[in-house]
């Protein structure tokens, strides 16, 4: 018998956001979610792990990736790698992982396909929230066989990447090839997503190769890094428009790759990559904040609003609004300076996500959103409703993006630091929160005037705090040790 888990409130980090209860609500929401979520296979050898579509019996790539990123918060009370474990044992002898599995046969669900590989990503974050690098060692090999396959078998001539469809880039219906592809050869794209995945993964993999001291293969993934860095700014960022868009491969390197002009999420992944510099990230931000591309009701739209395909109704990836794609923009802004514009965008999300939650005509956690009304979004040409209880992945935004840009957390266990950056006049903050093997609170109660604001701080162990008010020079650096503290800002 397979061990069970359990709800228990009491035992989750508890955040504090004195300004939007209705964001606590959706929070705990969210962890019975995905509790109810938990699939428990029968099967030898599975573990049990979250599944966004339980029931199913399929277990799918990119969105195990993205759960780890909310799942690292639950205290351990849910199994946040269980489903990297359980795509990992399935690895093939050649590097090969398929984007996802049928759990009674533990074969590919829909033939050779890939899925975004944001492992590496991931497993490195998990890292910096639990301080556990116990499974480096074990995973590395996994990690570096699958990159090298995807460079051997999805790359073309000039060094970029294609998917086999948009169904294998996870975005299924938006119009950046023929969907479904009839030969699964990319329809002669090259893939800015896939191509940015691989440079953020041959990054992350380099830093994991730094703690396990194998310093041939830090230097091998960190020349990958940047060789990547270096042609995807040579063809796919276009400086007229001041946009990273899609290209259609040519059988030489040496001849102009034509770009694919549809505006789509996609296009953001250069940033969390950290593939663009300064200057091209100002150029992103200007279309991500127009109210005629992607700036909506409620962002971020995968297609902009100014592409003939689009819809308001979201029809799935024509304009949908996904948790995924949201936290990876929101990542990439908050990794370059800019996490005002991440707060900014984290706060409508999770506003529509409320209005939505509060509706009596749909309540719940969804799929997907619309981005011009408060409400699910549809699905392709249909216009039925994208799946309820969707945690999944959809547990990113209340989770997620509440502690890291709302409440302004970031964890940074490999220096046992907690950065915090102080943008809210209401009382706000986290309580109980297990770090790096210890718990940790941090609350600022609300401003009064010109007086000076208290912060409490409590930790079980030693750690590192630097804390930051926005639009003010306060800057604090400090060591706590085990106990109760108070800081006066």
């Amino acid at each position: 018998m397979k061990e069970k888990f359990v709800y228990n409130e009491g035992q989750l980090p508890e955040p504090v956001y004195e300004k939007m209860p209705e964001f606590i609500n959706l929070y705990y929401t969210c962890w019975k979610t995905a509790f109810q979520n938990i699939e428990y296979p029968e099967k030898a050898n599975w573990l049990p792990f979250v599944s966004c579509m339980p029931g199913v019996g399929i277990i799918w790539q990119w969105d195990s990736c993205f759960m780890v990123f909310f799942l690292r918060y639950s205290n351990e009370t849910l199994p946040a790698t269980n489903n990297l474990d359980n795509l990992y044992r399935l690895q093939r002898q050649d590097g090969y992982i398929s984007m996802a599995y049928r759990i009674k046969t533990e074969k590919p669900a829909y033939g050779e396909r890939i899925n975004p590989p944001l492992y590496a990503w991931a497993e490195w974050e998990y890292y910096l929230a639990t301080g556990d690098k116990s499974r480096f060692e074990k995973i590395f090999p996994v990690l570096k066989n699958y990159y090298l396959w995807i460079k051997k078998n999805r790359s073309r001539s000039s060094g970029l990447y294609w998917f086999e469809d948009t169904g294998s880039s996870g975005m299924d219906n938006s119009p950046r090839s023929g969907y479904v592809s009839q030969f699964l050869n990319g329809s002669d794209v090259c893939w800015i997503d896939l191509a940015c995945q691989q440079a953020l993964s041959a990054n992350y993999i380099a830093k994991i190769a730094h703690l396990l001291n194998k310093n041939k293969d830090e230097e091998f993934f960190l020349s990958e890094f940047q060789n990547l860095k270096n042609l995807i700014n040579k063809y796919h960022w276009c400086e007229k428009h001041q946009f990273y868009y899609d290209i259609f491969s040519r059988n030489s390197p040496s001849l102009r790759h034509n770009f694919l002009n549809a505006k789509t999420v996609a296009s953001f992944w250069p940033m969390i990559s950290q593939v663009a510099d300064n200057d091209q990230i100002n150029g992103m931000v200007q279309h991500l904040l127009n109210p005629c591309e992607f700036w909506t009701l409620h962002p971020v739209p995968s297609l902009a609003k100014s592409d003939p395909n689009y819809d308001p109704f979201g029809a799935y990836w024509l304009g949908g609004v996904w948790a995924p794609t949201n936290y990876m923009i929101l990542s990439g802004l908050k990794k370059n300076n800019r996490a005002s514009i991440a707060k900014k965008i984290a706060l409508k999300h999770l506003i529509g996500m409320t209005e939505v939650f509060n509706d009596k005509t749909y309540s719940g956690i969804w799929e997907a959103y619309s981005p011009e009304f408060f409400m699910p979004a549809t699905v392709k040409e249909t216009g039925a409703l994208v799946r309820n209880a969707f945690v999944g992945w959809s547990g990113l935004g209340p989770i997620a993006m509440l502690i890291e840009n709302i409440l302004g957390f970031t964890l940074d266990a490999s220096s046992n630091t907690i950065y915090w950056n102080i943008s809210d006049e209401c009382t706000h903050g986290i309580k109980n929160l297990r770090f790096n093997k210890k718990s940790v609170s941090l609350v600022c109660n609300k401003k009064n005037g010109t007086q000076k604001r208290k912060i409490v701080i409590e930790a079980t162990g030693t750690l590192n705090i630097e804390l930051f008010v926005e639009g003010t020079n306060t800057c604090l650096k400090k060591t706590f040790g085990k106990g109760h503290h108070l800081l006066w800002i």
